[in-house]
């Protein structure tokens, strides 16, 4: 039997076990057939990766492509092979040759999102379609995009003092991810961020205050949030509630002291939250009750990751267990890296550039430091 005597199905299966680009577009030419069928999984490449091996060989996953930076794809005509590609990853490469960004971006409009160091910054360029960017240094933002263009902004070297500002210009923001300096004790002072749906925050440097939880108080419609600080101490305003958030993540990035009377403050300002999670934060423990008075505290819980935190055992999980029981609620409690559940998505120790799907869960809630964060997550 040949190959052309197998159904379409049979003959879709042998080709996705092909991921070598070139030897796709090879055979792609015996037949229309064959055409047709890698074309099909052509049209499904939504993401394209510059590698960073110099003699890495080009090749395709489920939606991805992944290129040499040395491969002159104006042979192949890139983007008529690739109709779909929706954001570009360039990572650390810059003004490489047979890239040419600026004009890629122009041309094909169905490109939404930039990752990397891009050859264009600095300058004024039509980038009207872009609405994810993650930067790979500062640049001059009004001089590449319009007011309020932005959706998504990953940025891990942002000064505190440059916030207000940066909000201003970009109201319609949905996912914010940034690396604060200069943050020590300054309390934002700006726009509120009246459409953010998901804010990760970290601080880079080591302060004597954090105030992250201060600028989430200007995010109304606020609905997950990734917390990472290096702090001695931490500023919160109880008086403020926010009702919408639903997943919280606070990681302890240098285990500083966080007494639990100062944990409790911060917990309150949520009072609905479904999905908490704290890392490194060894003053919590059973001895005390201050799991017990945690889950008081948050009637809508139904997820608590603790793990990281040392003083948190299976004997602190089985005496929640029977609190639970008895309050007639269940909580799924997490203490333990070493046995992960089977429910979790695979991707507590990986980090993907870009994600499929607006999903804190799926694809930032278990991760087990912000550093594993996606660039941009593809609505």
């Amino acid at each position: 039997m040949s190959l052309n005597d197998l159904p379409d199905n049979c003959l879709w299966k042998i080709l996705e076990n092909v991921h070598g680009v070139k030897e796709l577009i090879q055979l792609s030419k015996v037949c229309s057939r064959w055409s047709d069928l890698i074309t099909l999984r052509f049209n499904r490449v939504k993401y394209l990766h510059l590698l960073n091996i110099d003699d890495a060989v080009d090749y395709i996953d489920a939606n991805s492509l992944w290129i040499n930076p040395n491969t002159n794809w104006n042979v192949f005509n890139l983007f008529r092979l690739f109709p779909n590609i929706k954001v570009i990853d360039m990572g650390p490469f810059l003004g490489i040759a047979s890239f040419n960004t600026s004009e890629i971006v122009k041309n094909n409009p169905q490109i939404k999102g930039l990752i990397g160091y891009l050859n264009f910054i600095g300058s004024i360029h039509d980038l009207e379609n872009i609405e994810m960017f993650a930067p790979g240094y500062n640049w001059d933002y009004k001089k590449v995009f319009r007011p309020d263009q932005l959706k998504q902004f990953h940025f891990n070297y942002f000064y505190m003092s440059d916030l207000p500002s940066f909000i201003e210009y970009f109201p319609n923001l949905k996912r914010l991810h940034l690396g604060l300096l200069d943050a020590d004790g300054v309390l934002y002072n700006g726009p509120n961020l009246s459409s953010l749906k998901i804010l990760e925050l970290s601080t880079y440097d080591l302060v004597q205050r954090f105030t992250g939880f201060h600028l989430m108080d200007f995010c109304p419609s606020l609905e997950s949030a990734f917390i990472g600080y290096r702090a001695k101490d931490i500023y919160v305003n109880e008086s403020i509630k926010n009702y919408n958030l639903r997943d919280l993540v606070i990681e302890n990035i240098q285990s500083s002291k966080l007494s639990w009377p100062l944990l409790k403050k911060v917990l309150s300002k949520f009072p609905n939250l479904h999905h908490l999670a704290i890392r490194h934060i060894d003053q919590l423990d059973d001895s005390n009750f201050h799991l017990k008075e945690l889950i008081e505290l948050l009637p809508e819980l139904k997820i608590l990751d603790l793990r990281k935190c040392k003083k948190v055992t299976q004997k602190s999980a089985d005496l929640l267990f029977k609190y639970c029981l008895r309050k007639s609620r269940f909580i799924a409690i997490y203490y333990s890296c070493k046995n992960e559940p089977t429910e979790w998505p695979k991707l507590v120790e990986t980090h993907e550039p870009i994600c499929y799907g607006f999903d804190f869960m799926k694809h930032c809630f278990y991760k087990s430091t912000h550093c594993y964060l996606p660039f941009l997550i593809d609505e």
